[in-house]
C-alpha cells in the first residue's frame, strides 16, 4: 500500500538525480526517495543496534568479543567503534582467556 505525499527539494537535487539515477538505476524520482529513505533508515537502526551493544559492553553484560560477535565484525573493527565513541576498553583475565581459546 502507498500514501502519497507531497515533497519540496531543490531543483538543483532533482537535477542531479535524474542526471545520475533516473533512467540508469530507478525509473523515477519517488523510486530515488523511496530507496533513500530505506537506505536512511537501514543505518539508523545499524546506529540504534550499535548503541544498544555498546551499552551492554560499558555495563560489563557482555565481553569485547561478544560484542564483535554481536556487531559482525572482526575485533580490530570493534576496538575502532569503541574508541571513537570514547569507550574504556575493559580486558582483564576473562577477556584474555577467551582469547585464548
Amino acid at each position: 500500500m502507498y500514501i502519497k505525499r507531497t515533497i519540496s527539494i531543490p531543483e538543483e537535487l532533482a537535477k542531479e538525480a535524474e542526471t545520475y539515477l533516473i533512467g540508469k538505476y530507478y525509473g523515477n524520482l519517488s523510486e530515488v526517495i523511496r530507496d533513500g529513505i530505506r537506505q536512511l533508515l537501514c543505518e539508523y537502526k545499524k546506529r540504534l543496534d550499535v548503541d544498544s551493544i555498546i551499552r551492554l559492553y560499558k555495563e560489563r553484560r557482555i565481553s569485547l568479543r561478544g560484542a564483535a560477535e554481536l556487531l559482525d565484525l572482526p575485533l580490530r573493527e570493534t576496538l575502532t567503534i569503541l574508541a571513537e565513541r570514547k569507550t574504556y576498553i575493559h580486558y582483564g583475565e576473562k577477556e584474555l582467556s577467551e582469547d585464548l581459546k
